[in-house]
């Protein structure tokens, strides 16, 4: 199969797994406390579960959509390119991981087997936080490698503001215990950027 046959299906995913990472975040972020938590998954399940689902596509989308950004980078940083989406490929699966983990911490809420005492409790077991901090780790270091690349590719290649916005992204994980519209500012860093390489990659 030829680029031109892949490539435009690859870039379209990119844009959907972008937008449904954005709208994931918006659905299930709703204050920073484990009783926030509580609330919006006992007032607003279905809302809850639709991030669940939302993230699980993002998944999906980011996944297909890392072919793109590989041919996108031919010149300076396709080495950094490459190693960026083998990373950010184990931080886009981790995202279904963590879809799953939402739905069942709804099913848990929902049945009332689960107390934001024991929520606390176990969000401190190692295992948890293992996963949690590799999932995190590697997505924060593919956007951080992705972004090196992009600007060694140069302004030919990308707009500047791309790779900018993805290290801005990644600076934002300063702020992660801030209030909740901080994390909904810090994913347009993300979503954006990710749209901009797909419409670059449909122009070429």
């Amino acid at each position: 199969m030829r680029n031109d046959d892949w490539l435009p299906v690859s870039a379209a995913a990119l844009v959907a797994g972008a937008m449904a990472l954005l709208l994931a975040t918006v659905l299930t972020t709703d204050g920073a406390t484990t009783q926030d938590m509580f609330r919006t998954v006992q007032e607003q399940g279905g809302r809850w579960l639709g991030g669940a689902v939302m993230y699980f596509l993002a998944s999906v989308g980011l996944i297909l959509g890392l072919p793109a950004i590989i041919v996108l980078v031919r010149g300076p940083g396709r080495r950094t390119a490459t190693a960026a989406c083998v990373v950010l490929a184990v931080g886009y699966l981790g995202t279904a991981g963590y879809a799953a983990l939402l739905i069942f911490f709804r099913a848990l809420v929902v049945t009332e087997a689960l107390t934001p005492a024991a929520l606390e409790a176990a969000a401190k077991e190692n295992g948890l936080m293992a996963f949690v901090f590799a999932w995190v780790g590697a997505f924060y270091l593919g956007e951080l490698l992705l972004a090196i690349a992009l600007w060694r590719a140069g302004p030919g290649v990308i707009a500047r503001w791309v790779p900018l916005a993805l290290l801005g992204h990644v600076v934002s994980l300063a702020f992660v215990g801030g209030p909740a519209w901080v994390s909904q500012v810090a994913v347009v860093l993300v979503a954006l950027p990710l749209c901009g390489l797909a419409i670059r990659v449909a122009q070429r």
